[in-house]
């Protein structure tokens, strides 16, 4: 397999208000390294957009350290580990100045026809480039925790805007990390540090479609779901450390 490594440094506006890297960012800069990897391979977006396919992410699994801060120089290493007809299993390694890991990404891939949004058997010569393992079976992700039916929960509602779409014609998949962690009170975000993430997408959240974010908040967990009417598009389970804790 190809290992690949970019370089990041933390600006101001990749920050929240703690002046560490935002959660949306941990994936914006772990997509823009698989990107990178992609064009210098000569398979990037143009490649195969051409043919009517996209890469779409089905699950994420983060495990956090620490979050990097403003100024603060970090490198990501990628690869595409393994795969089958249908998925890739790609890790991310976030690592510091003396590199120390500080982040873990797992996540799963796999193609779509843009037009059908069907999911695509991933073709040959793309695949091929990223000298992945091929296995029968991809090792799996668990699936988060869930709501359960009789679980309190709050929520908060959200219009996709035309902002909120990329070229892939979906939402964003960092969008759902903004809603997910904007209907939890200001009060909890300053206090905790979320150490653990599980993501994983159901069904596509499109251009106008009105969502709602879910959240039953424990004292260091919370479970996440993202509603289109009665439809689940998203699930999410989160582990925070408490900062206030002595």
């Amino acid at each position: 397999m190809q290992t690949y490594e970019i370089q990041r440094q933390v600006e101001y506006y990749e920050a929240d208000t703690t002046g560490k890297l935002s959660l949306p960012m941990i994936l914006n800069w772990a997509v823009l390294a698989s990107k990178n990897q992609s064009d210098d391979l000569g398979v990037g977006q143009d490649f195969h957009l051409e043919r009517g396919l996209g890469w779409v992410i089905l699950q994420y699994e983060v495990n956090i350290l620490r979050r990097p801060k403003i100024n603060e120089n970090i490198k990501i290493q990628t690869c595409a580990a393994k795969y089958n007809p249908f998925f890739v299993r790609r890790p991310f390694l976030f690592l510091d100045k003396n590199d120390q890991e500080i982040i873990r990404v797992d996540s799963i891939w796999a193609m779509i026809d843009i037009e059908n949004r069907k999911m695509a058997r991933l073709p040959q010569d793309i695949i091929e480039k990223y000298q992945a393992e091929k296995v029968k079976k991809i090792p799996r992700i668990p699936n988060p925790a869930q709501i359960g039916h009789d679980e309190p929960f709050e929520e908060n509602d959200y219009h996709v805007r035309f902002l909120d779409i990329d070229a892939n014609k979906h939402v964003n998949n960092s969008k759902y990390f903004e809603w997910m962690q904007d209907v939890i009170a200001p009060d909890y975000l300053l206090t905790h540090e979320m150490t653990y993430i599980n993501l994983k997408f159901e069904n596509e959240v499109r251009l106008g479609h009105n969502i709602k974010s879910q959240v039953n908040l424990g004292d260091n967990y919370s479970k996440h779901r993202i509603m289109v009417g009665d439809v689940v598009s998203a699930e999410a389970e989160f582990e925070w450390r408490d900062n206030t804790a002595t």
